[in-house]
């Protein structure tokens, strides 16, 4: 893999297109489709495929950047998927967040091509993306890994590798918990100062001006304090991804009650109608359970 290898791309969402973007500031050609073709238009200078087949036909690393694990399925193994034209030889990383054993089912069915796969998730939000900051956390072949490390360090900060395929989506969902926990926690904490008369932006003032200040809760103190939610990481997207890490919990026979808890708490936030807000909207369910109006 060079700086001239044509590289796939599939799925030009809000964090796909700024990821495929940083490559082609790079000078890398990008063949790329996308299942909703308006959002192409996002990412001009790619070259535009018809179908994920005819991405995998036209190149030997296709990266993949999609919502779930049945759109990542379908994108391989579909009518017109990725495993009618992929060549043997060739590499398929996939960005998404996804179940650790539908990666391992991915890992199995590409193996059977002669496929290498990894699985590479991204730990961050768009603005990351768009300044090639985020994290990526690695499963499958360290040496396949060293060999698009270029490509993963134009996205990225850091790539982090965890072990076999499905590792880095087993990664990804233990850090989504942690700031799945962070946002629940300060917004537990607003309202407490809040039942007690306090008001909600000098507790965010004290908070920020203490030793717990952290880089995420000052991004997040505008939305809280002025109740407004603009999206940089979906509440819909961590309620998904909270799920599967409870399931994967449950599967390996610890049915961990903080998954769960934090699951059931943003699932329910998801049902107020909140989801495609961000995740700091969770401060609006856990308002309206309290005694607050």
């Amino acid at each position: 893999m060079t700086s001239n290898t044509t590289v796939g791309w599939i799925g030009f969402g809000s964090m796909g297109s700024r990821m495929a973007k940083r490559l082609l500031d790079h000078g890398i050609s990008v063949v790329g489709y996308n299942r909703d073709r308006t959002k192409l238009p996002a990412c001009p200078g790619s070259m535009s495929a018809a179908s994920p087949a005819e991405v995998a036909g036209k190149t030997r690393l296709l990266f993949i950047m999609v919502t779930d694990g049945t759109a990542s399925s379908a994108l391989i193994n579909g009518k017109d998927g990725i495993l009618k034209e992929v060549a043997p030889g060739s590499i398929v990383v996939n960005l998404s967040t996804i179940a650790p054993e539908e990666a391992r089912e991915e890992a199995r069915t590409l193996g059977e091509r002669r496929v290498d796969y990894l699985d590479v998730p991204v730990s961050g939000s768009v603005v990351p993306a768009e300044k090639g900051e985020l994290l990526l956390l690695a499963g499958g072949d360290p040496e396949k890994l060293a060999t698009i490390r270029p490509f993963l360090d134009i996205m990225g900060r850091k790539t982090l590798f965890f072990g076999p395929a499905g590792s880095g989506m087993k990664a990804k969902l233990v850090i989504n918990a942690l700031l799945a926990s962070h946002m629940e926690a300060l917004a537990q904490v607003l309202l407490a100062g809040e039942e007690l008369g306090l008001d909600r932006g000098m507790v965010l003032d004290m908070i920020l001006d203490s030793p717990l200040a952290t880089p995420f809760y000052r991004i997040k103190k505008t939305n809280l304090e002025n109740r407004s939610y603009a999206k940089a990481f979906s509440l819909s997207l961590m309620t998904k991804d909270l799920g599967l890490l409870a399931r994967e919990l449950l599967s390996s026979g610890s049915p961990s009650p903080l998954a769960w808890g934090l699951y059931n708490d943003y699932r329910e936030a998801q049902k107020m109608g909140l989801g495609e807000q961000d995740i700091s909207s969770v401060y609006e369910y856990l308002r309206k359970r309290s005694s607050l109006p």
